[in-house]
């Protein structure tokens, strides 16, 4: 199986890790095909991150991972995945929003259940704060 270039999201980590997952099979080969070292693939450091924690939580997967056996996972993982690297002006960006609009687990599970916060799609906030409009307007992301 050749592989192109490309990002592998969170769900196909999962499923090649999960063997009772009906996507682990077409996962775990994708994967095994990406070792073959003129295959080129990439993930971020937030999709390592989802991984650990959807591995890690007994309400997300039927049979959650030790802690270690997740972080021996993403190891192993990195022995042929790429991590993409985050620029600079993101990570300012990033905490620029967080010092005029912090986030805390209570705001975001108040916003979750408030039902204009639920239609209100990322873009069109983007679009609507003036600090986050600028940011992505001269992102070169």
């Amino acid at each position: 199986m050749s592989v192109e270039p490309g990002i592998v999201d969170t769900n196909v980590l999962v499923y090649a890790l999960d063997a009772d997952a009906p996507q682990h099979i077409a996962a775990r080969a994708l994967l095994d095909a990406a070792r073959d070292a003129s295959s080129t693939l990439f993930v971020t450091s937030q999709i390592l991150c989802e991984f650990y924690s959807i591995v890690t939580n007994p309400q997300r997967v039927s049979k959650p991972r030790a802690a270690s056996d997740a972080l021996s996972a993403a190891s192993g993982l990195l022995a042929f995945l790429r991590v993409l690297p985050i620029p600079l002006h993101a990570v300012d960006g990033l905490l620029e929003l967080l010092r005029h609009y912090p986030v805390t687990a209570a705001k975001y599970s108040t916003c979750k259940s408030w039902q204009p916060c639920r239609r209100m799609r990322s873009r069109e906030f983007i679009r609507s704060t003036p600090l986050t409009s600028r940011f992505f307007r001269n992102s070169r992301l």
